[in-house]
């Protein structure tokens, strides 16, 4: 009996607490995908929220009615903090903002080159933004918010991007924890991925004999903004722009889409210049984080013509050589590639011929890794490499003497001695050649 009479007290209890008490359903939400950082007016900082609509995300391009439904809005509040000016957005919207789904954090380069320490502060804190969420550097954050790429929502595109550039081995992508981490580890600086944004400046055109301001018809703004029309140092003069082009469809002029991609280079918090091309791919190579890519270089049969490899894999061995008078970092590279394209004519059977193709890679990937190691020392002054972590873990107190000086005077003039050592494991089919 007393057995029957508990088991009947706990079924009593747990249907009087069932349920969730503070729930939010879907339809009173507020989902942001992905927040744009910008400089702003004095100290103030410009906050952009993507804020996704679900349900028009669900009927998708088959909707019966015949405008397609806002999949989403861009709000932009200036404020002197994110919190304040993420509330600023809250007294406009009907939903609750919920940032814990941010994918992507966008800094706008005028605010990087100023200094983004205490935003990431505020990102590691806040536990309503993941730390996993992906840090991307641009002309302008609220520029790369409002206009998609191959998906209804800009964070979509953003998303996708970081996941898939990298294969591109011209980039590499950063996490909130990741650029935290190296902004207290010892002798290594951060980057992050940097994407090239639609330009804002200039892109007043004419047309049938009338200036028109062009504004982006792609995703509804609370008050659209004129593309012309930009905050105080948001794009500096040497930010990389697309020039508008001419759709095809209107024949209207509109701002470049945001599609080239690169690293942005910081020290402590401050980004210092950007690494885009073979120089992204150049620093790659000498850290071994290299995952994809395509290498090029001249058929060494003599035909004139270009081999085209895919790289397999990459790795570095960085080895710190220290005494008392002497720094010095070694460097060994060592590359997998396969055969994807090349002359038919050329005999891959032949070991010479195989050699002089694994000895112009060789001297491709040095003369790249070597052209944006001098950059990175000379001019960027910024040791995204970690070699003075190397020595931090090899001698601490060697370290010690040498920290205040490092990236000034120590690493500028550091001697790395690179080693390159390709194998082109399957030259192809076409070749008739098996794997070595």
């Amino acid at each position: 009996m007393r057995r029957t009479g508990f088991v009947a007290l706990i079924i009593f209890l747990a249907l009087g607490f069932s349920g969730c008490w503070d729930r939010i359903e879907i339809e009173d939400v507020a989902i942001v995908g992905a927040m744009g950082i910008d400089k702003g007016q004095g100290d103030n900082v410009v906050v952009s929220l993507e804020i996704t609509n679900p349900g028009a995300l669900a009927i998708g391009t088959h909707a019966a009615t015949s405008q397609s439904p806002v999949v989403s809005i861009v709000t932009r509040d200036e404020a002197s903090t994110i919190r304040a000016a993420i509330t600023n957005a809250q007294r406009r919207t009907p939903r609750r903002i919920v940032t814990g789904l941010i994918g992507t954090v966008v800094f706008g380069q005028s605010l990087a080159r100023e200094g983004i320490g205490q935003y990431i502060d505020y990102l590691v804190r806040n536990a309503r933004v993941r730390s996993s969420a992906v840090l991307a550097t641009c002309d302008s954050g609220a520029g790369l918010l409002q206009r998609p790429f191959l998906s209804p929502l800009p964070s979509r595109t953003l998303a996708g991007l970081s996941e898939s550039a990298p294969a591109s081995g011209m980039t590499m992508t950063a996490t909130i924890t990741e650029f935290a981490a190296k902004l207290s580890e010892p002798g290594i600086e951060p980057i992050t991925l940097h994407t090239v944004g639609r330009k804002t400046k200039d892109v007043q055109v004419k047309r049938q004999g009338e200036e028109v301001k062009q504004t982006d018809p792609a995703v509804m703004l609370e008050e659209p903004i004129d593309v012309d029309i930009t905050l105080d140092g948001e794009l500096p003069a040497d930010s990389p722009v697309l020039s508008p082009y001419r759709e095809s469809s209107s024949g209207e002029f509109v701002p470049g889409i945001t599609i080239d991609i690169g690293i942005a280079a910081y020290r402590d918090d401050k980004m210092v210049g950007l690494l885009d091309g073979v120089e992204a791919r150049g620093y790659l190579w000498a850290t071994g984080k290299l995952e994809e890519g395509t290498v090029e270089v001249p058929d060494p049969g003599g035909s004139g013509k270009t081999i085209a490899l895919s790289i397999i894999r990459s790795s570095a061995s960085i080895k710190p050589v220290l005494d008392e008078e002497v720094v010095r970092m070694d460097v060994e590279l060592h590359v997998d590639l396969e055969t994807r394209e090349g002359p038919l004519d050329t005999d891959m059977t032949n070991e010479t011929l195989l050699q002089a193709l694994e000895d112009s890679i060789d001297a491709l990937i040095l003369h790249e890794a070597r052209a944006t190691l001098n950059r990175v020392q000379k001019e960027l002054k910024s040791d995204i490499y970690g070699f003075g972590n190397r020595v931090y873990r090899a001698n601490p107190k060697l370290w010690a003497q040498l920290e205040p000086r490092w990236n000034d005077e120590v690493f500028p003039n550091l001697e790395v001695r690179l080693q390159v050592s390709s194998r082109v494991r399957a030259p192809g089919a076409a070749y008739g050649l098996s794997a070595r």
